[in-house]
């Protein structure tokens, strides 16, 4: 064992840290939009789902994931640039 506290992570270590990060980024992109969708689009749950909450269940969905992407490429493309927020 070494004295300084400070010892390297074997490139295995690290990428399956990294996978694993993105698994939970995953997981609470899922958790946030099943909230909000559920929020929107469903007043009192019944036995099953209306048509009308269908279709909005996948259009919140569907705009969920567009703005999220919208907002990362908008990240990106100002870090890439050098630009401030």
């Amino acid at each position: 064992m070494s004295g300084s506290g400070e010892e390297k992570m074997s490139p295995e270590l690290q990428q399956f840290l990294v996978q694993e990060q993105a698994k939970a980024q995953m997981q609470q992109t899922v958790a946030r939009l099943t909230d909000a969708c559920w929020e929107k689009c469903i007043g009192t749950p019944g036995r099953s789902l209306s048509s009308r909450e269908e279709a909005c269940l996948s259009d919140c969905a569907k705009r969920f994931i567009e703005t999220t992407q919208f907002v990362i490429q908008r990240f990106q493309s100002k870090a890439t640039s050098g630009s401030g927020f």
